[in-house]
Order: C-alpha cells, then structure tokens, then sequence
C-alpha cells in the first residue's frame, strides 16, 4: 500500500474541521475579544496597547487562515464526484440539423 504525501498546507486544510482546530479556533478568538475589550476601555499604557495590537493582529491572522482552511475543506467536500458527470443540466435529446439541401436547391 502506497503512503500518500501531502503538503503542509493540504494537511491543514484535511484537518480544519477537526477538533485541536476549532478548539485553537475558539481559544484564540476569545483571547482577541479580550484584548479588543481592554483596547476599548483606553486604560492600558501606550507600550501595552502596541503589545496587545501585536498580539490581536497574529490572533485575527490565525484565525482568517483557519477559516479559508474549513471553507476550502467544505468546498472539497461539497463539490460533486469527477467521476459521475452531472447530467442534470444536459438536454434529454440533443436538437438535431435538418440536411443542408433543405435549405438550398442544389
């Protein structure tokens, strides 16, 4: 039996839906609601407020990446077989030519 190979990215996307990524999903956006809940009260330091814009920004990356990860999954999962044609949208019959001397005296 042939080991498959797959790329970094291919694996992430095979494992978006699995439950060490939505469990990292959920963790890092409650820790960026919390850093956007204290950026709003405008009590912290200027150093601090550089600190958790820092850490918000690589938060709300993580989490964009995990996203188009699941939705790539969700596209690959959804999308119909290669090897069934979808035949729904082709004409029962096709429409056929009338004999060009039809047309035309020849």
């Amino acid at each position: 039996m042939a080991v498959r190979k797959t790329s970094p990215a291919h694996a992430q996307i095979i494992h978006a839906g699995t439950p060490d990524v939505i469990a990292q999903y959920e963790q890092s956006m409650a820790e960026l609601e919390q850093i956007v809940a204290r950026l709003e009260q405008g009590d912290a330091t200027l150093e601090q407020s550089l600190a958790d814009f820092e850490r918000g920004t690589q938060l709300a990356r993580q989490c964009e990446h995990a996203l188009k990860a699941a939705e790539q999954r969700i596209d690959e999962l959804t999308q119909p077989a290669e090897t069934a044609p979808d035949r729904s949208t082709e004409p029962k019959s096709k429409p056929t030519m009338p004999p060009a001397d039809a047309f035309f005296d020849v």
